[in-house]
């Protein structure tokens, strides 16, 4: 909070101000309280009915009211997530058109492609709202229980364990590539498009494991079976299922998922949105459901955000070098 005597030096320095500092002045506070003139579109990067869409659905349903216009939302899946990123860089900068999205198209696939039809810094980021928490899974077929045997498994198999992902060069592939180089277990990938059709595959035996979204995980329990949650502490809605780290296989990363807008899109724009998605997120009604969905809340301000988004790309791009993952397309 700011003290009384801060306030004052600040209002009395305004108003000492020239009247071309005065304007801008008034003018960041006309930003500030932006609001739509007409319906407001989200774009996901990814198919419906993976955790970033269920999730971001729901997000766009609170913000409706809020912004006072309806907020649509758009599936544009493809490429990691790509397609949909090329889509919304192109859009209007005017508060109009926003993406929901993760550390997949901004903190991964910079790292990953050499050519990108996107610059990633050049969008503005908005809000977060929510952590995907990861979790290893098995086909019921494999009869295992533990990541041990997982392990155990794995090294005894005359052919690499297949395991599933959301897309080539995924956080999704990339968090298995890191376990399974950090035990020199064999692994083949077989990539699909969207979290969803990855986890249907092996619950259906089709693949043999996946890093998947604790709460799609949770969800297809009765048809495979969780190993163990990649994360600092247990799920809270599935507090049976241990960490990795207290099975003794040390291994942590989570995903944020937050809202985006165009390259340009003034800050005031931004910092409505992103009062609004932190008022929603806050809320006990807004922890209920996405725990429910298989995520965290994520209630980081702004500037406390932008911070994290530079970490968090150097961590995703030390892993990918240590993998070796490169896409020259």
């Amino acid at each position: 909070m700011i003290r009384p005597i801060a306030r004052r030096l600040i209002v009395s320095g305004l108003l000492a101000a020239p009247l071309g500092a005065r304007r801008v002045a008034a003018e960041a506070t006309s930003a500030s309280v932006w609001s739509p003139t007409h319906a407001v579109r989200v774009v996901i990067a990814y198919p419906p009915a993976g955790a970033s869409d269920i999730a971001g659905r729901w997000l766009a349903r609170k913000l409706a009211p809020r912004l006072g216009q309806p907020v649509v939302v758009e599936n544009r899946p493809g490429a990691n997530g790509i397609i949909g990123t090329q889509h919304v860089a192109a859009s209007a900068p005017d508060g109009h058109t926003l993406m929901v999205t993760t550390a997949d198209t901004h903190a991964v696939n910079p790292a990953v492609y050499r050519r990108l039809p996107y610059n990633a810094q050049d969008f503005v980021p908005v809000a977060p709202f929510a952590r995907l928490v990861f979790a290893l899974v098995a086909r019921r077929g494999l009869g295992i229980r533990d990541v041990g045997g997982f392990i155990d498994v794995a090294r005894r198999s005359v052919l690499p364990l297949t395991y599933s992902s959301w897309g080539i060069a995924s956080t999704s592939q990339i968090m298995m590539e890191t376990f399974g180089a950090g035990h020199d277990l064999r692994l083949q990938h077989v990539p699909f498009q969207g979290s969803a059709s990855a986890l249907a595959a092996v619950a259906a035996g089709q693949v043999d494991c996946m890093m998947a979204p604790v709460g799609l995980a949770i969800a297809q329990d009765a048809r495979l079976t969780p190993l163990g949650v990649v994360a600092g502490a247990r799920f809270p809605a599935a507090p049976e299922c241990p960490t990795l780290n207290e099975q003794g296989f040390p291994l942590t990363g989570d995903l944020w998922v937050a809202l985006l807008a165009p390259p340009g899109t003034p800050i005031g724009v931004a910092e409505r949105v992103a009062a609004e998605v932190h008022a929603i997120v806050a809320t006990q009604e807004a922890t209920a459901f996405l725990i429910a969905t298989g995520l965290v809340p994520d209630v980081q301000d702004r500037p406390s955000f932008l911070v994290y988004l530079r970490e968090d790309a150097a961590v995703w791009q030390a892993r990918v070098e240590r993998l070796g993952i490169r896409i020259d397309a």
